[in-house]
């Protein structure tokens, strides 16, 4: 350490960019190596069922929420967290849902999804039968790749629930939808706490 100290003043010494160069050498020499980290990126697309409730019985309600998730070539892992819940749920007669699916697209420059591959969904579920138990989903590159591009994520659904106040009869279907994309970051010992993923360094 104390050599490298001689050197940095010697190099202070000499004239101009000279100084600098040297300098900023040593500096990089004697820095410590980032750490490679996993970066998750998630997703949310979950929802409650809140109807009006004045009615005397209770409405059913429509809701689509609609994600563009990119993917690019240094994402590893993607995984996928679905479930479902239905109160009362009548039967075959009952027309509540919550359909997800998960489309390969290409990007049309400016983040948005074209040309999506409708035919063959990366991930589809159609829960209609009532209450649809927690399932995980993990779709790894290595064991099996998937391509990049811009994926898009729609979630429909219909169901109902109402707030009275009354704890009794107060209920609401409700889906939860998570979706969480894992690319590797760098992480700098100087900064530990910022991880700059890889695809933006290249």
């Amino acid at each position: 350490m104390s050599g490298i100290m001689v050197l940095l003043f010697v190099s202070m010494a000499m004239p101009g960019c000279l100084s600098l160069v040297l300098g900023r050498e040593l500096i990089e020499g004697i820095r410590t190596e980032p750490e490679v980290r996993e970066e998750p990126t998630l997703y949310d697309l979950s929802h409650t069922f809140l109807v009006d409730g004045t009615e005397l019985l209770p409405t059913q309600g429509q809701e689509t929420l609609f994600q563009a998730i990119p993917i690019d070539d240094t994402v590893g892992e993607i995984v996928i967290y679905f479930e479902t819940s239905v109160n009362y749920f009548l039967g075959d007669a009952d027309i509540r849902y919550v359909h997800v699916e998960l489309l390969w697209c290409e990007d049309d420059g400016a983040g948005n999804p074209v040309n999506c591959d409708e035919a063959d969904p990366i991930y589809e579920v159609m829960a209609d039968n009532g209450t649809y138990d927690p399932e995980r989903t993990v779709l790894d590159r290595n064991s099996n790749p998937f391509e990049s591009g811009m994926w898009s994520l729609t979630v429909d659904g219909r169901g109902t629930g109402w707030n009275t106040g009354l704890t009794a009869i107060d209920d609401q279907d409700s889906w939860i939808l998570r979706v969480t994309v894992i690319r590797p970051c760098l992480s700098f010992p100087e900064n530990p706490e910022e991880c700059t993923p890889t695809i933006d360094l290249e």
